[in-house]
This record gives structure tokens, C-alpha cells and sequence, in this order.
């Protein structure tokens, strides 16, 4: 069983918009190690809303490019 469908909207408070956002960026992260882990490659690329890019990758294959 999976979980609902939720609808995104954009939270309004600032603290609790960058709680949200440092959970999720670390989960993306932690789901890129387990791929890794796995013997898979994979990479995220995240961008705060103040622009910084936040980025983790994994494998030979694994270029960093900034923009």
C-alpha cells in the first residue's frame, strides 16, 4: 500500500518552508546513497529558493556541472 495522493502547494512560513525543504533535499540525498549502495548510479540536483544548488551523485559516471 502506498501512500495518498497529496496536492502541493507552497508554504507560506518561511521556518517551516526551510524545515521542509532541508527534510526533503536530505531524503533525496539518502535515497541516492541506498541506489548507491546498490550498485546503481544517480545523482540529485536541488536548487533553494534562493538559488544555491545543493547537489549529490554517485558512480564513474558522475560529472558535477554548475550553470
Amino acid at each position: 500500500m502506498g501512500r495518498g495522493r497529496v496536492e502541493l502547494k507552497r508554504i507560506e512560513n518561511k521556518i517551516n518552508r526551510q524545515v521542509t525543504f532541508s527534510k526533503r533535499r536530505n531524503g533525496s540525498s539518502r535515497r541516492v546513497r541506498a541506489l548507491r549502495a546498490l550498485r546503481r548510479r544517480g545523482g540529485v540536483i536541488i536548487f533553494s529558493s534562493r538559488g544555491k544548488l545543493y547537489e549529490f551523485g554517485s558512480g564513474a559516471g558522475y560529472v558535477r556541472i554548475y550553470v
